[in-house]
C-alpha cells in the first residue's frame, strides 16, 4: 500500500511539472535589438529593444542627445497594428548630457518603424533620418 501511494505521488509531481513547463517558457520573453538610428546631423541617437510579451509588444531604448550642439533630439515610432488601425509616440530629450530612458506598449502589431529629428523644446524642425525598421513580422 505504501508503495503504491508513492507511485501515486510520483506520477501527479511528474504530471504537475509538465503543465508548469509551458507557464515557465512565457516566463522568458522574445527580444530583438535595434538602432541606432541618428538624426541628419548626428547630434542625437536612439537604440533599444523590442520585446514579445504578454499582451503585445514593448518597446524600450536610450534617446541620446549629444552635449555641444544647439536643440534638442526627438524620436518618433509609428507603428501598424494587427487589425488595423496605426499607432504613433514621440519623445524629446534636450538634456544634452543624460540619455532619456523611455519604455510604451504598442499591443499586437505587424511592424515597427523610428525616425530621429532635431528640433528646438516644443517642436521638431528638421534635421530627420529616413524612417528606419525597428520590428517588423517575419525578420
Amino acid at each position: 500500500m505504501i508503495f503504491r501511494s508513492m507511485a501515486v505521488g510520483t506520477t501527479l509531481l511528474i504530471a504537475s511539472a509538465s503543465i508548469a513547463a509551458p507557464a515557465m517558457a512565457s516566463a522568458n520573453p522574445e527580444t530583438w535589438s535595434w538602432g541606432s538610428i541618428y538624426s541628419a546631423d548626428r547630434a542625437g541617437k536612439a537604440k533599444g529593444k523590442v520585446v514579445l510579451d504578454r499582451p503585445g509588444f514593448f518597446v524600450n531604448g536610450k534617446l541620446y542627445d549629444f552635449p555641444g550642439r544647439k536643440g534638442c533630439s526627438w524620436l518618433t515610432f509609428r507603428w501598424v497594428k494587427d487589425k488595423g488601425g496605426k499607432g504613433y509616440k514621440t519623445y524629446r530629450n534636450c538634456s544634452g548630457t543624460t540619455p532619456l530612458k523611455f519604455s510604451f506598449g504598442t499591443g499586437y502589431m505587424l511592424s515597427i518603424e523610428g525616425k530621429m529629428c532635431r528640433g528646438t523644446a516644443k517642436k521638431i524642425t528638421g534635421k530627420c533620418s529616413a524612417w528606419e525598421g525597428v520590428w517588423a513580422q517575419g525578420g
